[in-house]
């Protein structure tokens, strides 16, 4: 009987760890899909699984932005998972290009829809920033 026990909570144990697996890999996937098209400067591709709120705050224009910053790195080559918290449903990402790395950051509902979305690229890019860029007076 104690074997039986110990199966079962094994078995128990390896379903649920693969539940937890297969959550992060949904995860980082959605972050993938979204940076992806952030980097070919898809607004439609990149606000494509954003909840209403977060779409209504995202412009062509700031894709453009983040789009030309990434490309200043180079060639996109994928993200790799940082930081999990998942009783927050927050993830961090580290995105590698040929010539450097930008961190992405996002925090998804509970039905897989993102509720926040953030790409910090290195300011040694030398693009103007979203902010520098609206402020800056016409020559």
């Amino acid at each position: 009987m104690n074997l039986r026990a110990a199966l079962v909570c094994a078995t128990a144990a390896l379903l649920i760890a693969g539940c937890s697996g297969q959550r992060v890999a949904d995860e980082t996937k959605i972050a993938d899909d979204v940076t992806r098209a952030v980097y070919n400067n898809d607004y439609a591709g990149t606000v494509k699984n954003f909840d209403d709120t977060l779409k209504g705050q995202v412009t062509r224009g700031q894709v453009g932005v983040i789009s030309d910053k990434l490309h200043a790195l180079g060639d996109y080559q994928g993200l790799t998972e940082v930081k999990s918290e998942p009783d927050y449903r927050r993830y961090t990402f580290e995105a590698k290009l040929t010539n450097g790395t930008a961190m992405v950051r996002m925090r998804v509902h509970a039905d897989g829809s993102i509720a926040a979305y953030r790409v910090d690229v290195p300011a040694a890019t030398g693009l103007p920033t979203p902010a520098s860029a609206a402020s800056a007076k016409p020559k």
